[in-house]
């Protein structure tokens, strides 16, 4: 099941923007900045929120906005610095879609195990949200396919490893045993001979009796 995408719903009310203190220049480019976000225009969405942010730094809509477009250009790394900047919202379900969008950069950076616990704090501040869900069972599943092929990965470098080490066991079984059949070879080649010795000292023995014999006046 693909992954739902980030999150692009929040949006500060007229009174809210006003009780923050932003002029209308402000209002206009956010506004203009979320439009052109829609439409698809992500790099002139940068451009319109860069603007506000220059005028109000702490605008956390601004940053969640920005993070959205940098994510949509897969600059991951500075998009989750723009969510983080975000985070200190104080409206509960705003919070929430902060969260939910730092999990989807997690996610997308390769980072499953930390996505899981955005997901998770997400979900705790906004339970019916079902795109959280979704990613977190979604992130869950990944991650233990990730830690499964690892295990995979390290049985087969063990088994690799063993395979290796055993011709070396065997070769040094077979010249051991080798060295012992010579040792033994050369005992029973000694044996031979010393027997083979003793053979012919008692023919000699026994031929210069007989020739004695027959030499006896």
């Amino acid at each position: 099941m693909p992954m739902k995408p980030i999150n692009t719903s929040i949006r500060f009310n007229l009174i809210l923007l006003m009780l923050l203190g932003l002029t209308g220049q402000s209002l206009f480019a956010a506004d203009a900045a979320q439009r052109a976000y829609q439409k698809g225009d992500y790099q002139s969405a940068l451009r319109r929120y860069e603007r506000t942010l220059k005028d109000h730094p702490d605008w956390e809509a601004a940053h969640f906005g920005r993070g959205a477009a940098l994510y949509k250009t897969d600059r991951l790394d500075e998009a989750l610095l723009e969510f983080e900047k975000a985070v200190s919202i104080k409206n509960p379900q705003q919070k929430a879609g902060v969260f939910y969008n730092i999990g989807n950069t997690l996610f997308k950076s390769g980072r499953i195990a930390e996505s899981l616990q955005f997901y998770k704090k997400a979900l705790e501040l906004n339970p019916r949200d079902f795109n959280a869900k979704h990613n977190y069972e979604l992130a869950r599943l990944a991650l233990q396919q990730q830690q499964q092929q690892q295990n995979q990965s390290q049985s087969k470098q063990q088994k690799e490893q063993q395979q290796q080490s055993q011709p070396q066991a065997q070769s040094l079984s077979e010249n051991k045993a080798k060295q012992q059949q010579q040792a033994e070879a050369a005992q029973v080649l000694d044996a031979l001979k010393n027997q083979e010795k003793q053979l012919m000292q008692e023919r000699l023995r026994q031929q210069h009796s007989t020739f004695a014999k027959e030499k006896d006046w």
